[in-house]
């Protein structure tokens, strides 16, 4: 009988599927697939890093927290990431909160194995240090759009970014979540929702938002979102 080829689960992450089959069955055995839930909090500011998650479905977002004004996302990441960052450049406790934006599935590796793993992977070094390059990209390109570019198009751009990385056009989220993901009050969120769900982008109702026109979010979006989404694409080219 003809042995059938069994696709891990882990390829669900496009780093971890960059690494190749063979790499990929070395580090499979310290790899578990975790479901995470919206809003749990995996590790806050100044917590030691336990583990390093590579998202499927899920989208996980960095929080910068301010202790007098609140909190602000950072940066996305999806299945063409990896949330964790730190663990893999010596530091030991997590520099933002780690915060789930989108329910969904991930592989979690704890970071003691990953940190191993590195040593002895040549090509998971190399695929995990140019995703630092990009994230890096997406770092400064979230600091120069927030200050240069309209709340509308950033909304725009955020909405693409968690469209990309849920990979499906409906997803719970509240205006309150969306705020903080965008650094304003409530209210604003509320009117710029209105807006694009009045142009026919989204709708959204009672906490769930469906994407109705993506090619109309990208016509509003501001150019950061082609920069990140080129600067990720080029880790598998």
């Amino acid at each position: 009988m003809q042995q059938r080829n069994v696709v891990s689960p882990h390829r669900h992450n496009r780093l971890l599927a960059a690494v190749g089959a063979a790499e990929l069955d070395r580090l499979a055995p310290h790899l578990e697939i975790v479901d995470l839930a919206p809003r749990t909090v995996l590790v806050d500011v100044g917590e030691r890093i336990k583990h390093v998650y590579f998202p499927h479905s899920a989208v996980i977002c960095l929080m910068a927290v301010m202790e007098e004004s609140g909190v602000a996302e950072a940066a996305t990441i999806g299945s063409e990431g990896m949330a964790g960052i730190e663990a893999l450049l010596g530091m030991p406790t997590a520099a933002n909160r780690m915060l789930i934006q989108v329910s969904g599935a991930a592989s979690r590796i704890s970071a003691r194995h990953l940190a191993t793993a590195i040593d002895d992977n040549a090509k998971l070094r190399v695929v995990l240090l140019r995703y630092i390059g990009a994230f890096m990209i997406q770092l400064t390109q979230s600091v120069a759009c927030n200050s240069l570019h309209k709340l509308e198009e950033r909304c725009c751009r955020w909405l693409l970014m968690a469209h990309d990385r849920a990979h499906r056009d409906r997803f719970e989220i509240t205006q309150e979540f969306m705020a903080e993901m965008l650094g304003v009050h409530r209210p604003t969120v509320t009117i710029v929702a209105r807006t694009l769900q009045k142009a026919g982008l989204i709708r959204y109702s009672r906490g769930v938002l469906t994407i109705l026109d993506r090619n109309g979010l990208e016509a509003g979006a501001c150019e950061c979102y082609g920069i990140v989404r080129r600067a990720h694409d080029e880790i598998f080219t």
